[in-house]
C-alpha cells in the first residue's frame, strides 16, 4: 500500500512478516519466505527447500533441520529470530547470533550489521487498565475488531494494520491519535520500533491490548489466512483465534499502561 506521503509500499513488504499459522505464542517456527508473484505473502522453510531433513518419530515424512541463517550453526528449539530491515524478513538466528545483535531499547540502529538486523524481543506483556475507550476505537475507522500498531521507521510513523483472510490491511492512522493513545498509556512509548506492536483483541465480549513481538501479530493473520471459510469465517476459524488469545495471555506477563508489573503470568518481563 502506497504511504500517504509519497513513501514506499509498506503493505506488502511487511506482509512477508507472516510466519507459520497455528504456532502457540513463543513456539519455536520457521522462517518465513517471500513468494514470488504472491504479493509478498511468506510461506515457512520447507523440507527440501535448502534446509538438511531428517526423519520424523513417525517414521515416514522427513522434518526440515533448521540452521542459523547467519551463520549456519544448527538452531535450538526454540530459538530467536532478527529482523532484516531491507528485505522486511525475519532470520532464524541461534544463542550467538541473537546475543551479538541484542541491543539497548534506547538506541536499535547501534547494534553490529550497521542496523541491518534488529533482534525481535520475545516479552509479552498484557496491558491491565489500558486505556482505550469504544469512541477512540471507533476513529480508527477498521472494519474488524482486532488490529495491530507499530512504529515503522522506514516510513517515519506508526501504521495500524487489521488482519483479513487476504493477508494484513494496511488502514490510515492519524498522528495525533497516536500521541493520545501515548499519552494516556506510557508504556506504548517502550515499543521498540519495527518488531515490537501494541496488539488489540476486541472480538466477542473481549477488550484486551497486548505489547508483543511483531511476528505474533503475522501469525494471527496467519490463522485466518489458513482457516477462514465462506463469508463469516466459519467455526474452526474462530476456534483458532480463540486459542491464539488463550495460549498468549497464558505466556504474558501482565502490567499497568505505564509500564509496572501487577503479577506474572508466566512471560518475560
Amino acid at each position: 500500500m502506497q504511504d500517504p506521503d509519497g513513501g514506499r509500499d509498506t503493505g506488502s513488504a511487511l506482509r512477508r512478516l507472516i510466519a507459520r499459522a497455528g504456532a502457540a505464542p513463543g513456539a519455536p517456527r520457521p522462517a518465513p519466505r517471500a513468494l514470488p508473484g504472491a504479493g509478498g505473502v511468506a510461506e515457512s522453510r520447507l523440507p527440501g527447500a535448502g534446509a538438511d531433513s531428517t526423519p520424523s518419530e513417525a517414521g515416514g515424512a522427513a522434518e526440515p533441520k533448521e540452521s542459523c541463517e547467519l551463520c549456519a550453526a544448527p538452531l535450538d528449539a526454540p530459538h530467536r529470530h532478527l529482523l532484516d530491515l531491507a528485505a522486511r524478513e525475519l532470520r532464524c538466528a541461534c544463542r550467538p547470533c541473537s546475543v551479538l545483535f541484542a541491543e539497548p531499547r534506547e538506541a536499535p540502529s547501534t547494534a553490529e550489521g550497521g542496523g541491518r538486523y534488529r533482534l525481535v524481543p520475545d516479552r509479552r506483556w498484557l496491558l491491565d487498565g489500558f486505556d482505550l475507550d469504544d469512541a477512540t476505537w471507533a476513529e480508527l475507522g477498521i472494519p474488524v475488531r482486532m488490529a495491530f500498531l507499530f512504529h515503522d521507521t522506514a516510513a517515519g510513523r506508526t501504521v495500524l494494520f487489521y488482519p483479513s483472510p487476504g493477508g494484513p490491511v494496511e488502514s490510515p492512522l492519524e498522528p495525533s491519535l497516536w500521541r493520545r493513545l501515548e499519552e494516556a498509556n506510557p508504556v506504548l512509548r517502550r515499543l521498540t520500533p519495527d518488531v515490537e506492536a501494541l496488539l488489540v483483541n476486541r472480538t466477542g465480549e473481549a477488550a484486551e491490548h497486548w505489547i508483543v513481538p511483531v511476528d505474533d501479530c503475522y501469525r494471527l493473520v496467519g490463522l485466518l489466512r489458513t482457516h477462514w471459510k465462506g463469508l463469516a469465517g466459519g467455526p474452526r476459524v474462530w476456534d483458532a483465534v480463540g486459542g491464539f488469545f488463550t495460549e498468549l495471555r497464558q505466556g504474558s506477563a501482565t502490567v499497568t499502561p505505564a509500564g509496572h508489573p501487577t503479577h506474572i503470568r508466566g512471560g518475560t518481563r
